[in-house]
């Protein structure tokens, strides 16, 4: 009888060994420095930055409506030009 109770609260021993172990090693793995967390930041920040960007021709020059309907029918009569090639 003893040694059930014996053997019972080993196992128990071990089980909250294991369990601390494992919850030491989550806690170090999951663990961020505030200088990881500001780097990973930074980097996010760069990354919206990158993808939101803007042509500075774009940005410099405003076009108005004019200027950009001449720009269109000057590409369509270049694209028209190249279909009527005949063919080699």
């Amino acid at each position: 009888m003893i040694t059930a109770y014996l053997l019972f609260v080993v196992a128990a021993l071990l089980l909250i060994l294991l369990v601390a172990l494992i919850w030491r090693f989550w806690q170090n793995f999951a663990e961020v420095s505030p200088e990881e967390e500001e780097l990973d930041r930074s980097i996010a920040s760069l990354n919206d930055e990158q993808a939101n960007r803007s042509s500075d021709a774009q940005i410099a020059r405003q076009m108005d409506t004019e200027t950009g309907w001449q720009i269109m029918v000057r590409r369509g009569q270049r694209d028209s030009r190249r279909a009527r090639r005949p063919r080699r």
